[in-house]
Order: C-alpha cells, then structure tokens, then sequence
C-alpha cells in the first residue's frame, strides 16, 4: 500500500487474525480497528501499512460496517442475541461510529436475525421446559440482556399470569417435599427454593403457609 509520506497519517504496527477471516489491526496512534479480509481489505492488513485520512475513514466506515457484520452474524450463529448485547459486541471491537452501529443493528432487523420479542419469548419456553422459574427471576435475566421493559413484561404476563405462577411453583414444591421429616424442615427447603428461582412473596408464602397447616395439595402425610 505505498503511499506519499506525507499524506500517511498513520501506520499498521500489528495484525492479529481474530476468527476465520476477521482481523484486528493495531496503529501507531494506539487505536484498533476490526477488519474483514477481502479484496478490498487486503491492504489494510499488512504490518507497516501507512494510512492516511481516507484509509482511516474506510477503516472507522464501510470496513468497520462489513466487518461488524460478519462479527454479528457469527454470534448470532452460536444463539440468540438481543440489540443490547450485539451494540455490546461491537462496542468490544471499536465499532462504535452511530452511523455505522445504527445500520448493522437496522440491517440485522430487516434481515429477521435480531428480534428481542423472539428472543424473550424463546428464553421463556425454553425456562419453563428446562428450569421453571417464577416471574423475577425472568425478569432480572431478560434485563441482564437487554430486553426491554415493556417486551418483559408482556411475555411475563401470557407465561406466567398468577394461577400459572402458583402451578408451576407448587409443582417445584411437591418435589422438594420428598423426604422431608416435618412439615418445618420442608418449609425451609421449599422457601429457599422458590425464593431463589424468583417467584413472589405472594406465592411463595401462601405455599409455605398451606404446607405448615397441613392443607398443601399432594402433601406427603409424613411432611
């Protein structure tokens, strides 16, 4: 890449192939810049590279856009992810011109690949097939994600509305009665369980309180 000195700006001091044919390029100013090889990248990814303005412009531009992409679709790949967490993402890389974050993000939407609805809704599915939670456990993790509140909240609502809540959690319970010797002791489990996997006070006292007085359903005469 020869370039008149004096218009060179900068210069590559480092190349570091990252995953398949994702690079990072390290410049003499200290900065980093994510890069797809392809042919019209080649010659940004070569020790001792000098860039001027406009190759810093295409790097910070259209080769950050198309390497964002790749990143993107590579995560998405491995599973779901939600807006937050692909801004996130190329956030780690330096990709962070809004121009340019805007239309990855708007270009994966279009594309159906990023969808924090879906996503909420799977996680849901997914939770109550696998580890059946109560409403503020799900809500806590969707929000580490990146959620959004109002998404949240109206997949909380069709999951788990308060009869559903109290199924799920007394299905949890009737297993942790098993070989509890007093109705105590089985207290004590049960509320440390529902407590930790984020059901209400609500429920999680009016199960405790049935089973301390004997009314809880398939309550094991023994508890």
């Amino acid at each position: 890449m020869a370039r008149d000195p004096e218009e060179a700006v900068e210069s590559v001091i480092l190349v570091r192939r990252r995953w398949g044919k994702l690079y990072t390029i390290a410049t003499s100013s200290g900065r980093s810049f994510l890069v797809l090889r392809d042919y019209s990248s080649e010659e940004l990814l070569r020790d001792g590279a000098e860039l001027d303005r406009e190759a810093l412009e295409r790097l910070a531009g259209p080769v950050a856009r198309t390497a964002g992409l790749a990143l993107a679709y590579r995560l998405l790949a491995m599973r779901d992810r939600t807006e937050h967490e692909i801004r996130g993402a190329l956030g780690t890389e330096n990709i962070r011109t809004p121009e340019v974050v805007d239309d990855i993000i708007d270009t994966l939407r279009r594309q159906g690949y990023l969808d924090d609805r879906r996503l909420a809704s799977h996680f849901v599915q997914y939770t109550a097939k696998h580890r059946p939670s109560g409403p503020r456990l799900i809500r806590r993790k969707l929000r580490e994600a990146g959620v959004s509140d109002e998404i949240i909240e109206a997949e909380v609502r069709e999951a788990l509305p308060p009869e559903r809540e109290r199924e799920v959690a007394e299905e949890l319970a009737r297993k942790k009665l098993k070989g509890a010797k007093t109705r105590e002791q089985a207290v004590r489990r049960i509320h440390g369980l529902l407590a930790r996997r984020g059901f209400s006070d609500r429920t999680v006292n009016a199960i405790c309180s049935a089973i301390l007085r004997g009314v809880f359903p398939g309550e094991h005469d023994d508890a």
